[in-house]
């Protein structure tokens, strides 16, 4: 159990009087939290990261760090292993540089605490290049908000799922259902940026699993707040506890080719 402190103010007459309730709150329990993605840039190497925590309360804003953890990924055919290292300088958080490759299958093995934590194959997912990024002059509710145009154009030759970030853990999942083989515009709006900003938008190759994953995602954290912490619901991704089925971990873990581009604000 945990204990909260909700405090009730009730106005009457242009005066108030106060109550303090303590409330016992169930706490769910702790469970592996895992953000995998893993990223081929053609521009440039990218040094990999795979970040893990520890779930808490909803209402608790401190990370507990996960940083004694065993954390490989596998080539399944010939059992070549990449081992990331936790980095001490940034507590959490795993490091290799690693480049995948098409047409591999990938697994992601984490041990941690006694229990073995394992992924579903995956394969690297092919994306395709920003063609470009305009600031515009549109604006939402509020008046202030920064309009960024992005255009990229899609490849006829497969079906494709990608998911844009755009930074602030802002992310959107599209699919090319209804512009396969065209260029595809789009107008997102930033309320956190102003003149001297820079945008700085990443686009990554997704299969219909992890488009699904993240739209779902997307939907309960629209609010506001990072997808990959704890969100109001348990939502399950692609990595299972094969040592107890029931203390199951949060995260996805992915593998995207990315582009990136970038628009400084005006």
């Amino acid at each position: 159990m945990k204990r909260f402190l909700i405090l009730l103010s009730i106005y009457f007459s242009g005066t108030s009087c106060e109550e303090v309730i303590v409330l016992d709150l169930n706490t769910a329990e702790e469970r592996l939290s895992i953000d995998a993605r893993i990223k081929m840039n053609p521009e440039n190497t990218d040094t990999q990261i795979i970040v893990l925590s520890l779930t808490g309360s909803f209402y608790d804003e401190n990370i507990q760090w996960v940083t004694d953890a065993e954390v490989e990924i596998l080539e399944v055919e010939n059992s070549v292993t990449h081992t990331f290292l936790h980095d001490p300088m940034n507590p959490g958080h795993y490091i290799l540089d690693f480049t995948p490759n098409f047409d591999v299958n990938y697994k992601l093995m984490i041990f941690y605490n006694g229990e073995t934590y394992e992924s579903s194959v995956e394969q690297l997912n092919p994306a395709t290049p920003i063609d470009n990024l305009l600031q515009g002059d549109e604006t939402l509710f509020e008046g202030d908000e920064i309009e960024v145009i992005v255009t990229f154009t899609d490849n006829g030759s497969r079906d494709d799922f990608y998911v844009l970030d755009f930074g602030y853990n802002n992310f959107l999942a599209t699919k090319d259902e209804f512009y396969q083989g065209n260029p595809f515009t789009f107008s997102f709006f930033y309320d956190e940026l102003e003149t001297g900003d820079t945008a700085f938008v990443t686009l990554y190759g997704a299969d219909e699993t992890y488009f699904n994953f993240m739209s779902t995602v997307i939907e309960q954290t629209e609010e506001g707040g990072d997808p990959f912490k704890t969100i109001p619901t348990s939502i399950r991704g692609n990595i299972y506890n094969t040592s107890d089925s029931s203390h199951y971990p949060m995260g996805y873990f992915s593998i995207s080719e990315i582009y990136h581009a970038s628009l400084l604000i005006e």
